[in-house]
Parts: C-alpha cells; sequence; structure tokens
C-alpha cells in the first residue's frame, strides 16, 4: 500500500504538491494539519483510486472547485458544481460596497440577486443582515438546485427563496438593495479565456452579446421599467466596462453614485440609485 508521503510528494505528473494536499485532504475527510503529521499513513485502494481520478480530472484543467465541490467565498464554504459560475474573491467586493453604504446591520432590507447562480451573493448579504430577507433569481434549474443547497447556511431559510425566472422582465419594484453579477465577458473574448475557465464553467453564466453589455442593459432597462420607489443598484463590472455600463444607467435615469476598484486596481463594483 502507498503512503500520503508517496503519494504527494512522487514525481509523473504535473499537479502541483499544493494541489495534491487539497484533493488527498477532500478524499481522506482530512484537514491540512492532520494530512501534514500523518505522511506515513497508508492509503486503502479505494480512497488512492479516487484520488487518481480526481489528480487525471485535474490534468486536464478541471477547477478544483469543481472537483471538490467546494469553493471559499466570504464567510463560508459554498457547494458548487459545473452549473454554476465558481465564485471569484473579486465578487466579494460588492457584499463589502452594500455594508459600505448599509452599515446598520440590524435594519431590515428588502434584497434581490438578479442572476443568482450558486446564491454565494445573497446568502453572503443575508448573513450579514439577519433582520433582512431576499429572492435569488435565476433562470436555470440546475443552478437554482445549488443554491437550495447553499441556502442551509441560514439560520431562518424563509428569509430568502430562489425564483426560476428570466431576471430580464422580473418585477423588481419591491426591493430596497439589488445586486448582479450578471454575465458579461464578450464572446469575442472567448478564445483568450482560460482552458479552465472556457472549458468546464457555464458559458451562459460568463459570456454576453453587445460587448458584454448585454444583460446590464436588460437589468437596468427592466429597473427603470418597474421602478416604484428608491433603490439601490449594485452592479460587478467586467475589465473596460465601466464606461458603457455608467451609459446605459444615465440614459435610464439612474445616478452613479460610486465605482469601487478592487485589490488590482480594477473598476469591479458600480453602485447607482434611482429616487
Amino acid at each position: 500500500m502507498t503512503t500520503i508521503g508517496e503519494i504527494l510528494y512522487s514525481d509523473g505528473n504535473s499537479i502541483s504538491v499544493f494541489e495534491k494536499k487539497l484533493l488527498l485532504s477532500h478524499v481522506l475527510g482530512f484537514s491540512n494539519e492532520k494530512l501534514n503529521l500523518t505522511h506515513s499513513k497508508k492509503i486503502g485502494d479505494k480512497d488512492l483510486k479516487n484520488f487518481e481520478q480526481l489528480i487525471n480530472r485535474r490534468k486536464n484543467s478541471e477547477p478544483i472547485a469543481y472537483l471538490m465541490n467546494i469553493k471559499s467565498f466570504w464567510k463560508n464554504d459554498f457547494y458548487v458544481d459545473q452549473s454554476v459560475l465558481i465564485p471569484r474573491s473579486d465578487s466579494e467586493l460588492l457584499i463589502e460596497s452594500v455594508i459600505e453604504y448599509f452599515p446598520d446591520l440590524t435594519k431590515t432590507y428588502n434584497f434581490l440577486d438578479l442572476g443568482s447562480g450558486s446564491g454565494c451573493l445573497i446568502i453572503s448579504l443575508l448573513n450579514e443582515y439577519l433582520l433582512s430577507s431576499g429572492i435569488g433569481v435565476e433562470i436555470d434549474r440546475e443552478a437554482i438546485k445549488v443554491s437550495e443547497k447553499n441556502k442551509e447556511f441560514l439560520l431562518n431559510k424563509d428569509r430568502l427563496k430562489f425564483l426560476e425566472r428570466d431576471f430580464s422582465n422580473y418585477d423588481t419594484s419591491s426591493f430596497d438593495i439589488i445586486i448582479s453579477n450578471p454575465p458579461y465577458i464578450p464572446f469575442e473574448e472567448k478564445k483568450d479565456i482560460m482552458k479552465e475557465v472556457r472549458n468546464y464553467e457555464p458559458s451562459k453564466a460568463l459570456f454576453a452579446d453587445e460587448k458584454g453589455l448585454y444583460f446590464y442593459r436588460k437589468i437596468i432597462e427592466n429597473l427603470s421599467k418597474h421602478l416604484k420607489r428608491k433603490q439601490f443598484l449594485f452592479l460587478e463590472v467586467g475589465i473596460n466596462q465601466p464606461d458603457g455600463v455608467v451609459k446605459i444607467l444615465k440614459n435610464n435615469n439612474f445616478n452613479v453614485v460610486s465605482i469601487k476598484k478592487d485589490i488590482s486596481n480594477i473598476p469591479r463594483c458600480i453602485i447607482a440609485e434611482r429616487s
């Protein structure tokens, strides 16, 4: 039988020791600390076979998050599979921005997440605003199955519902704060995207027409149509897109409050309001 140490430090494949540790810890149910202390422990045939299957998938550039069905975001580890976009740390800027503009976490707000995917955004917000409620609108049924699993992170699950709807015509008039990380990579840039993203993450959650602006236009025009109260809108945007999104916002009588930059100093979150 093979030991943990022999598996981790053997040559013969292109996978880093760090990634091997992640996958082997996942297979064995060990913490990283326990794995480091048990290099001499032998691994059973079943666990070794499962590990080797994951390694082979990783050699084909399948993302670690899908191999382990887990991705850390904000304060939780969210379940993910290939029906949803893998949460990125850049998207945490949306959460930070909402809290910055609405710092009283004891107030009651009605949140709306348009294109909710794994549910990581609205679930993270409702875990901060414990007296608030929300709805995640998602057109893909398989994605909703994932978000329903992740709703287990909420102490009071009745505060959140996920609906299978087209967010471009959903009635948004009853919500105070609206967030969205829509598909925004231009289709013409698909060939330039990393292989593990292009080949495994759902295209419908990544790419958009109109140079990536299609869903921003649909969201903003729909908000303008349904608006009956003062609302705040928090949008994640891609590189070189802020000007186009701002133009759409202004054409629909929204006031751009702020544009926030991510840790790489790239404009990533647009905050807008309309009275």
